[in-house]
């Protein structure tokens, strides 16, 4: 018996340690430096359609800019940028962000991320954080050429990437966020010892979406590689830090689902977006969080899937007017 548990203990020593000492993922080092894009405006629009037309996308799913005013099209005192979460698109947030940016006169740069919108079914397979993030570095940038100071509405995973670059670019007039994709309950195995093997053995190559009504379906990826999951984590791992939310000192908004602790945002961890703002170098008086119980989904913003698009506009109109257009 002593020799049976002595061999049972040598065993298990045996298979921690190869777990342990098991392949992961190489950490990732990103970069804050903005794409270089064209200052005149006009021709930045023309070569937002090109480079979008070289991709196979589903209708209606590229990139865009929606002017202040389409008579005119020239630089505004103040652009926003929309950047929308994992497999989504611009509609993701809509009505939301152009009924802000019309409000109060704002050019509007609906960003595109990797692979978001494509007809692919190997869609993300070669996404990685660096080109994740490249998209949102890049509607920053068309940011600055349409606007003389840029608020970043971030949404999800969208959210994650713009907290990013405002903490290595303070001169982003205001973060606005909603449901900033800080944490997946579950997901951090991925990035840890054999998680790419582990990632395949639970879910396959493929994840396929199946509960998108046909209209949503028109505007999120519905089957995409795992390797996308890798990235995401990777992405968390690499900027979810309190060092990263302490260099964010601009005026910042957090908007996100919760009513009671069976009826909240499911999809990512809002006690880590709750710990996140607490780390902010924001001011207090430049800082505010709304839990909207009615909102019903994770995705806050759009008409696809809040029920409460209503309380969504009118606590972000209430933070733009109160703290950033004061």
């Amino acid at each position: 018996m002593k020799k049976f548990l002595t061999w049972t203990g040598i065993t298990l020593v045996v298979l921690i340690s190869v777990y342990f000492i098991g392949p992961r993922p190489d950490k990732v080092m990103l970069s804050p430096a903005l794409t270089t894009v064209t200052d005149d405006v006009i021709q930045l629009e023309k070569d937002i359609r090109e480079t979008e037309a070289q991709f196979d996308l589903k209708p209606d799913n590229e990139a865009r800019i929606v002017w202040a005013d389409t008579a005119k099209k020239q630089k505004t005192k103040y652009s926003m940028v929309y950047i929308h979460g994992f497999g989504a698109s611009w509609a993701e947030g809509d009505p939301i962000h152009t009924q802000l940016a019309k409000k109060y006169g704002c050019n509007l740069y609906l960003a595109r991320l990797y692979d978001a919108g494509v007809k692919s079914p190997d869609a993300f397979k070669n996404l990685t954080p660096e080109n994740f993030l490249s998209g949102a570095k890049y509607a920053i940038a068309v940011g600055k050429a349409l606007g003389d100071s840029v608020i970043v509405i971030g949404c999800s995973a969208g959210g994650l990437l713009a907290s990013y670059i405002a903490s290595e670019h303070p001169e982003i007039k205001a973060l606005v966020l909603y449901s900033p994709c800080f944490k997946v309950n579950g997901l951090e195995i991925a990035t840890g010892p054999w998680g790419a093997q582990l990632l395949k053995q639970l879910g396959g190559t493929h994840r396929d979406i199946t509960h998108y009504a046909p209209d949503r379906a028109r505007y999120w990826l519905t089957r995409y590689h795992t390797n996308g999951v890798m990235t995401l984590q990777q992405t968390m791992d690499a900027v979810v830090k309190p060092e990263t939310f302490a260099k964010i000192k601009m005026p910042v908004f957090l908007a996100y689902y919760y009513k009671d602790e069976e009826n909240q945002d499911q999809v990512v961890s809002v006690p880590e977006m709750l710990k996140a703002f607490d780390q902010l170098g924001t001011s207090a008086a430049q800082k505010r969080k709304v839990a909207l119980p009615n909102a019903g989904d994770h995705v806050i913003a759009s008409h696809f899937t809040s029920k409460d698009l209503d309380g969504v506009f009118r606590e972000t109109d209430t933070f733009l007017r109160e703290v950033v257009f004061k």
